[in-house]
This record gives C-alpha cells, sequence and structure tokens, in this order.
C-alpha cells in the first residue's frame, strides 16, 4: 500500500555518531567449590524425606481408624516432624 504524502517532506540528515566504546565489565571471583563432607544439604533432605515418610504414615493411620481421610495434614507434618527430629536429637533412640 502507497503512503499518502501532504507535499510538506523533509530530508533528515544521518547525525555523525562517535565510535562506541565498549564498557568495562567486572568479573565475579571465583567462588570455591564447597566439598561434600561440609554440605548440610543431603543431611536436611534425608531428615525432611523421613518426616514426609512419617507424615504419610500418620495419615495412613488416620484413614484406617476414621474410615475416611478427614483430618488435618498439617498437623500431622508436625507431629511427624516432632518425632523425627527427636530421634535425631536423642543419640540413644537413633535409629536407621
Amino acid at each position: 500500500m502507497a503512503r499518502k504524502t501532504t507535499g510538506n517532506t523533509t530530508t533528515r540528515s544521518k547525525k555523525n555518531v562517535g565510535t562506541i566504546q565498549p564498557v568495562s565489565v567486572q568479573v565475579a571471583p571465583e567462588v570455591p567449590k564447597v566439598s561434600k563432607s561440609t554440605n548440610p544439604a543431603p543431611a536436611t533432605a534425608n531428615i525432611e524425606e523421613q518426616i514426609r515418610v512419617r507424615a504419610y504414615e500418620l495419615y495412613l493411620q488416620r484413614r484406617a481408624t476414621a474410615g475416611s481421610a478427614n483430618g488435618n495434614p498439617n498437623q500431622d507434618w508436625l507431629i511427624a516432624e516432632r518425632e523425627v527430629l527427636s530421634r535425631h536429637s536423642d543419640p540413644d533412640h537413633h535409629s536407621a
């Protein structure tokens, strides 16, 4: 489609643009790698998995005794968390 002109045309001239200088970028220092022996994440993940399993067991027990899935999953999680953390804090009752 053709463009409509009004008769009042102006020509634009290109401005002389200077050369653009690259910006200097600072590089972040190298982060030392943490050895697996000092990384607490696997132990935390293991405890969280134990809590998850125990909370599910509590849910299944409640469902079997009550005959329905009514209940509070948050309460199951809190009870399971308390049980698992108490086992880990008491070295005499630590079980695998």
